[in-house]
């Protein structure tokens, strides 16, 4: 890819107070000393039905086992009007420009949205087609005015097949002809290696070199798995960046966000088996599962999660013929077992799905259940919020929400992370600029709202209002303080970004204008003569104190 770092001397460092650009009125994330927390909660009864009728009052909250006042309610259960038809990124046009943003206009959209996810990393190619043919069907039953957009998790990267839309029909008509290629097979089919070691062995059976083809095949049979960990590892690390990438698309879009993910998943460790058994851990994936999912949980992102595997010994089932052949022991029944563990997923799904207050659905030949269950858990959805003090450091915070009735279970995001008055800068560097200006999913985790026209002698004009819901402020004094970096790229039409201008603010608002700038948002100008090569201009705002970002396409030149 090219390389989108401006020279050194085209950055500019400045200092700006906060003018009045947007007018915007969400409920502010940051108040003088304290954030606002929303918490998505599903109240079912025993059941399993959706819980309605509840009010405020009959709600309880907890942060780190503290009683919290419930300062926000909302019931989102309840049907909603129709959502406008889908319009594209230019929202009006004033005296000759048009303004594009990543906002979400709350007021005429749907509060709850699904996102569906296919999973060409985790899943083998027989359970791709059986997940793509059941959720055509499944399209073509959606209720109306149900909000749906399709992605696919790709060994490149995240693609977008349908954006949100109420038309089922598109939807349909767009995953059909979607060209998404077959899954990569990252991982040797080890059960199979095990059977045909079992069955060489064998052939040597009460001879006097029994024994040395044992060992041989065992040595072959570890290097085999050792290259399967690697190889898990890496799968691991890019399923999970793939859903943070879908989590930052989807965390501006207001109500409950319900991630719908379709695939055979993975394990949680990986066990090596290089030296002799009783094997141990080689990989534990716990810690990073972990984070991914409270960053998830972070977004508003309910995970549900459905297992391509379908029931054991059904027809949707992933495992090799050989599986059901195999003895109940054998000369390799510890690299067997080992390999069962490799391939279980239930511990790492389980973990991804409960902190983000979704579910993990297994043991089903119905593939379309995570949406089937997501919709029914919306019609006992409500949203709750609290004001949590200002923390002095960066922690994890668990919640605990109750309903005063009895036979009721509630279901809700595990915590909320709370941000260091003064984090460690997050360097912006090439490569991952790179990633963030050429990737087709954009973030909303910072509003953006972009007015672009046309300048004299053929120039454009870019005057951005970057809103500070988004962004973490530092005290400093009776000031409120932050460090942002922004990039503006042209790109081609094949998606490649053309070299990028860069440029860091530094921000600081007075506290006693903190509404001021909340309405305002902050303000970035940037005028320039575009290339011939562009097809449209991508703007990334950083926040260097967190490494969260926001980015609006600008579709006309």
């Amino acid at each position: 890819m090219t390389s989108c770092l401006a020279p050194a001397g085209v950055a500019a460092c400045c200092l700006l107070t906060v003018g009045l650009l947007v007018a915007q009125q969400p409920a502010p994330l940051f108040r003088v000393g304290s954030k606002l927390v929303e918490v998505e909660v599903t109240v079912l009864d025993k059941k399993g039905n959706p819980v309605t009728g509840l009010t405020q009052a009959d709600f309880t909250v907890s942060d780190e086992g503290k009683p919290q006042p419930v300062a926000f309610f909302h019931f989102d259960g309840a049907p909603e009007p129709p959502p406008a038809a889908n319009a594209p990124a230019a929202v009006e046009r004033k005296s000759g420009s048009m303004i594009f943003s990543n906002r979400v206009d709350s007021e005429n959209e749907s509060p709850n949205v699904t996102a569906l996810v296919l999973d060409g990393l985790n899943t083998p190619p027989q359970q791709s087609v059986v997940v793509r043919a059941q959720v055509l069907r499944y399209l073509r039953a959606l209720a109306p005015q149900t909000r749906v957009a399709i992605f696919y998790m790709g060994p490149q990267n995240v693609q977008v097949i349908h954006d949100f839309t109420a038309d089922a029909a598109a939807l349909r008509a767009r995953l059909e002809k979607a060209v998404v290629g077959i899954p990569a097979q990252s991982v040797t089919d080890y059960e199979q290696s095990i059977h045909e070691a079992e069955a060489f062995v064998n052939m040597f059976a009460g001879t006097p070199t029994e024994a040395i083809v044992r060992a041989s095949m065992v040595r072959q049979l570890a290097t085999e798995s050792a290259a399967n960990s690697a190889a898990r590892q890496a799968r691991v690390e890019h399923t999970l960046e793939a859903l943070e990438i879908l989590g930052r698309h989807l965390a501006a879009l207001p109500g409950r966000k319900n991630l719908v993910w379709i695939g055979a998943g993975f394990s949680l460790v990986s066990i090596d088996t290089t030296g002799r058994a009783p094997y141990t851990v080689g990989n534990n994936f716990e810690a990073r599962v972990r984070d991914a999912a409270r960053r998830l949980a972070q977004y508003g992102v309910v995970l549900y999660i459905v297992d391509s595997s379908g029931v054991p010994g059904g027809p949707f089932n992933g495992t090799s013929p050989t599986t059901q052949l195999r003895p109940p022991q054998g000369p390799f029944e510890d690299l067997r077992n080992a390999e069962d563990r490799n391939n279980d997923p239930h511990m790492a799904m389980t973990t991804l799905a409960s902190i983000t207050g979704g579910r993990y659905l297994f043991n089903t030949n119905d593939l379309t259940s995570g949406f089937k269950q997501a919709a029914s858990d919306i019609q006992g959805s409500y949203r709750l919020g609290f004001y949590a003090p200002e923390e002095q450091q960066e922690q994890w915070h668990r919640l605990k929400v109750q309903v005063k009735r009895s036979g009721v279970t509630v279901r809700h995001r595990e915590g909320y992370r709370t941000d260091a008055p003064a984090p460690q800068p997050v360097p912006w560097t090439e490569k991952g600029m790179n990633a963030v200006l050429g990737n087709p999913l954009g973030s909303s985790v910072i509003p953006l709202t972009a007015r672009y026209g046309a300048a004299s002698a053929g120039e454009r004009v870019l005057d951005l209002a970057i809103g500070v819901e988004g962004i973490h402020f530092h005290r400093d004094g009776d000031d409120l303080k932050a460090e942002l970096q922004v990039a503006v790229s042209e790109l081609t039409t094949a998606g490649e970004p053309l070299p990028a201008f860069t440029t860091t603010l530094h921000v600081s608002v007075p506290a006693a204008k903190w509404d001021e700038a909340s309405k305002a948002g902050i303000p970035f100008h940037r005028q320039w003569t575009p290339s011939a090569a562009a097809a449209r201009t991508r703007v990334v705002v950083l926040d260097a104190a967190t490494g969260q970002f926001g980015s609006v396409d600008i579709q006309a030149r």
